[in-house]
């Protein structure tokens, strides 16, 4: 799960940074939209994809694993408020359902008028910007993007420093380092990614 994990990071910057360029110019977008549906990129899809089944697939075992392990007598007890244990580590699980049912809302949204068409040999949107400006200029999906950032700023502040603890790149001198790092990268991202909604509602952005 770490290692999905990791990857899964490395694709958030990415995105973030791709979605950063509709703020700039819609040429600018538009050119990005049709690199990412390019036959360069298109066939690392099934692979990204594969990354996301991977890592939500596992995280639902663990997450069985430790509910199987846990007595029945404690299975409804509040969980002990540790400053060892923070409430994104608590609530993982929780916040990775969330980001996976508005991650479902995205891909309605962008993906699949985007690039599935193009997965599937056709022609996607001919401008994309057009579609993050329409959508956006609802305050409704602003606030609903929005929630679904702060849930993945949530997961990804544990998961980052995480997942470089679970696969053995951490000790008592690096964890406070990696957690600092954690919280520094979820807030870019955060910041990234609700930029676009924010400036688009307020009409803050490049023609």
């Amino acid at each position: 799960m770490s290692l999905s994990g990791l990857f899964l990071l490395v694709f958030l910057a990415l995105h973030a940074a791709i979605n950063l360029t509709a703020l700039i110019s819609e040429d600018l977008y538009n050119a990005a939209c049709a690199f990412m549906g390019s036959g360069f990129v298109l066939p690392f899809v099934p692979v990204l994809a594969l990354g996301f089944i991977v890592h939500i697939v596992w995280s639902m075992r663990v997450e069985f694993q430790n509910w199987a392990c846990r007595p029945r007598t404690m299975r409804y007890m509040v969980a002990n408020k540790t400053k060892a244990s923070s409430w994104a580590s608590k609530n993982m699980f929780v916040l990775g359902v969330i980001v996976l049912g508005l991650l479902a809302l995205h891909l309605l949204h962008f993906w699949a008028k985007m690039q599935l068409p193009e997965l599937l040999g056709k022609h996607g949107e001919e401008n994309p910007r057009g579609l993050i400006i329409a959508l956006f200029q609802n305050p409704v999906y602003c606030v609903v993007y929005l929630a679904w950032f702060v849930a993945i700023f949530y997961h990804v502040t544990h998961g980052f420093w995480s997942a470089f603890h679970t696969i053995g790149l951490s000790n008592a001198k690096w964890l406070p380092r990696l957690q600092f790092l954690a919280k520094i990268y979820a807030v870019v991202i955060f910041l990234a990614f609700a930029a676009v909604p924010v400036c688009v509602l307020l009409g803050c952005y490049g023609k």
